[in-house]
């Protein structure tokens, strides 16, 4: 799980400081909090689930400013980490290890391609798609019906049902 203290690098990921997970292969999953928004996701399976690239090249493509934005955006962040809503942290844990076990019983974790945001104070989840940009690197772009979960076998007792 990637949970950075700054919900910023949680919201839009550095591509660049994944690279080591999607080279080895290690699976990993974005949540974090920033200001009164809680995210989770997307589940990154290398080779097979839309990374932090696709999902930077995806906005990019549909927002030609997002790039700008984003840099303004950390070029002014705070060194310390930013106050964010207890309940809100609490929530956002929660989905994320729901996610994390489903993935790790075998079990499809609805995190795979999808970032879900829960902005205060609607307290609605909302699922942001995220698609296989073909110009990245990460080898999604070619796996139109994968699997996304950990292995293809039984499940494992780590959630109580």
């Amino acid at each position: 799980m990637i949970t950075p203290r700054d919900g910023l690098a949680a919201y839009a990921p550095d591509p660049e400081q994944t690279r080591p997970l999607l080279s080895s292969g290690t699976p990993h999953l974005y949540a974090g909090v920033i200001e009164a928004t809680g995210v989770v996701g997307p589940l990154v399976v290398p080779g097979i689930t839309p990374c932090a690239g696709c999902a930077a090249a995806g906005r990019a493509e549909r927002e030609p400013v997002w790039p700008r934005m984003l840099a303004q955006w950390r070029s002014g962040r705070r060194r310390t980490a930013p106050a964010c809503d207890t309940a809100l942290a609490m929530v956002v844990a929660g989905l994320t290890a729901v996610q994390a076990l489903a993935f790790l019983d075998g079990r499809p974790s609805g995190g795979a391609g999808v970032r879900w945001e829960l902005a205060l104070p609607s307290l609605v989840w909302e699922a942001r798609p995220i698609e296989a940009h073909p110009g990245c690197g990460c080898g999604a772009a070619g796996e139109e019906d994968a699997v996304y979960a950990s292995a293809a076998e039984a499940p494992h007792a780590t959630m109580s049902r």
